[in-house]
Formats: structure tokens, C-alpha cells, sequence
């Protein structure tokens, strides 16, 4: 029987989300995609040891992973997901709301009662931040905040977590300040896995 020789190239790419004026990111997706799938997709080769694939990964998604490992990347998710509830102005809680919940109901949201509970909330509110947003508590939205990150830590991350990190998962909600701190700087740990 002849053979085939075949060739999986996975290529990584994002467009250069950085405004090169005020040096914010305006989108999430690269943080988002390097916490969720571009670390995953190469570890678990380790469990095919005989196949071989090329990960090609573009220069502008190279140099944003580095800017967020760094610290030095900024994006609006990212600096709602931070900052304390409490801290919260207005319209950056109406922004928790609307952006917040961006991912899959099923597969992200799903995973965790807690942030699937919240997306029922929001949800009988047409997902609408403004009429939402008054029936939030301040610990609503810390859990928002915490919850929206780590759904999307990769797998790997969360089967063997740290102390800390498995502590987080094993409280599922009324998170504190300090495990939305964690999450946040888990976040530079875990990506700066992925080069």
C-alpha cells in the first residue's frame, strides 16, 4: 500500500490590535486565545510523541504575546477585569456587562454555575448593560470579573493548578479582591508559557 506523507501546519495569527497612538490594545483576543489555545494545542503532543507538527506563528502575534508577558500591554477587558468592583465607575460597569460574558454559553460560561447564573441574570435583561446593571451587587460583579478571565485558562492550566488557582476553582464564587489580583498576574505567568 503506498504511503502519504502529510504535513500539519498550524499557523497563529492575529492582526496587531495595538492603536499605535495611545498604545491600548483595542481587542482582547490575543491575551484571550494564548491563555485558552496556543499553549494547549502544542502540549498535548506530548501525548502523541510520534507526531510531528509545525506551529507557525506570526511576528504580530509574537510581539503581543511579549507586550502582555511584559506587563506593558493594555486593553480595556483587561483593565475592567482588574480593577476592584468597588472601584467601578458607571459606564465601566455597563462595560463589564456588555463584554464580559463574551464567550461560548456551552463550553466556557457552562463549565461554572456561578458565571453561568450571572449570564441568566444579564439574559433576562435582554443582555442589556443599562437595564442590568442595577440589579449587579458589587460581588456580582467580582465574580463577573474573576470568572470572565479564567474561563478562558487552558485546560492544562486548571488540571494542575497552583495552591492558589485551585483554591479559586474550588470556591466557585464570592471571590475577593485578592483572587481577582491572582487571576489577573496568573494570567502574564501562563502566557508567557506559550513562546
Amino acid at each position: 500500500m503506498p504511503s502519504i506523507r502529510l504535513i500539519f501546519l498550524w499557523h497563529m495569527h492575529q492582526p496587531f490590535y495595538k492603536d499605535l497612538v495611545n498604545g491600548e490594545y483595542r481587542l482582547p483576543w490575543v491575551r484571550m486565545h494564548a491563555l485558552k489555545d496556543y499553549y494547549g494545542m502544542v502540549k498535548l503532543l506530548d501525548e502523541f510523541p510520534h507526531i510531528h507538527q509545525t506551529f507557525n506563528l506570526v511576528p504580530s502575534l509574537v510581539t503581543q504575546i511579549e507586550d502582555y508577558v511584559a506587563g506593558s500591554a493594555r486593553d480595556p477587558f483587561l483593565t475592567v477585569a482588574a480593577k476592584p468592583a468597588s472601584e467601578l465607575t458607571l459606564s465601566e460597569r455597563r462595560f463589564g456587562l456588555k463584554y464580559l460574558f463574551q464567550a461560548n454559553a456551552t463550553h466556557l460560561i457552562g463549565r461554572y454555575p456561578r458565571f453561568a447564573e450571572l449570564e441568566h441574570i444579564f439574559s433576562a435583561y435582554h443582555h442589556d448593560p443599562v437595564r442590568a446593571e442595577p440589579h449587579f451587587s458589587t460581588q456580582d460583579y467580582t465574580d463577573l470579573q474573576v470568572l470572565s478571565q479564567l474561563v478562558w485558562f487552558d485546560e492544562f492550566f486548571l488540571d494542575d493548578p497552583t495552591p492558589e488557582l485551585a483554591q479559586i476553582l474550588s470556591k466557585g464564587r464570592n471571590f475577593s479582591v485578592d483572587d481577582q489580583r491572582y487571576i489577573i498576574a496568573a494570567q502574564r505567568e501562563f502566557m508567557s508559557a506559550v513562546l
